[in-house]
């Protein structure tokens, strides 16, 4: 399949309201974090003759789909990106359209310190052979990584998870989750030059190895 048939949507993590989702330090925030790396890969893709996009750039909703619980606005937020990718997978066919949300993890939510660490991809436990293979690729170009991200990648490729990005979109589709933001040793490194290229050259080389595999 020609890489020009192939719609590749990268997706951001959350919205500066929802709670916790930050370094204890304040250091990183996962909401900018994450649209810095998916415009980095979005360049490099594109520069590589891609076609790239990012499913949603604004920091927060429009004040008309906020609410009053963070609960609520986290599945307006959901439902708004689903919808934006299925109407993307309409008008280019599902098979043409691949999905990467782009996340750092946390092992807690106590804005304290922790020790877990590392990197992994996400699949919907209702994974496609084709979101699999897309989490394998991507899984495959971070252990060539390994060693620059200063610590082991687990040995299960992609981890099978209720998400409803994952669960309600139509083509194939996976989330990364870019070591943790509250481990302090993670943040120094998502955060020095070396860390940002990791994780930029990670997601460019799996989705490129997953469209030539096509």
């Amino acid at each position: 399949m020609r890489k020009s048939e192939i719609l590749i949507v990268l997706g951001t993590p959350h919205r500066m309201r929802e709670p916790g989702k930050q370094s204890p330090d304040g250091r990183l925030k996962e909401c900018v974090y994450g649209r810095e790396i998916a415009s980095e890969v979005r360049a490099k893709l594109e520069s590589y003759g891609y076609k790239a996009m990012i499913d949603f750039t604004p920091l927060d909703l429009p004040k008309s789909m906020q609410s009053p619980s963070y609960k609520q606005e986290r599945q307006n937020e959901l439902t708004m990106r689903v919808n934006f990718i299925n109407e993307l997978c309409r008008q280019n066919g599902a098979k043409n359209v691949l999905y990467v949300s782009i996340h750092v993890n946390a092992s807690n939510s106590d804005g304290k310190w922790h020790a877990p660490n590392g990197w992994c991809v996400m699949v919907s436990n209702m994974a496609s052979a084709q979101s699999k293979r897309l989490a394998d690729c991507l899984f495959d170009a971070a252990k060539s990584h390994e060693l620059k991200m200063r610590q082991p990648l687990p040995t299960q490729k992609y981890w099978p998870q209720s998400l409803y990005v994952l669960n309600h979109t139509k083509c194939p589709a996976v989330l990364t989750e870019n070591l943790f933001q509250d481990n302090i040793d993670d943040v120094s490194l998502l955060l020095s030059d070396e860390g940002r290229h990791i994780i930029e050259r990670l997601h460019v080389e799996g989705i490129i190895k997953y469209i030539e595999s096509l």
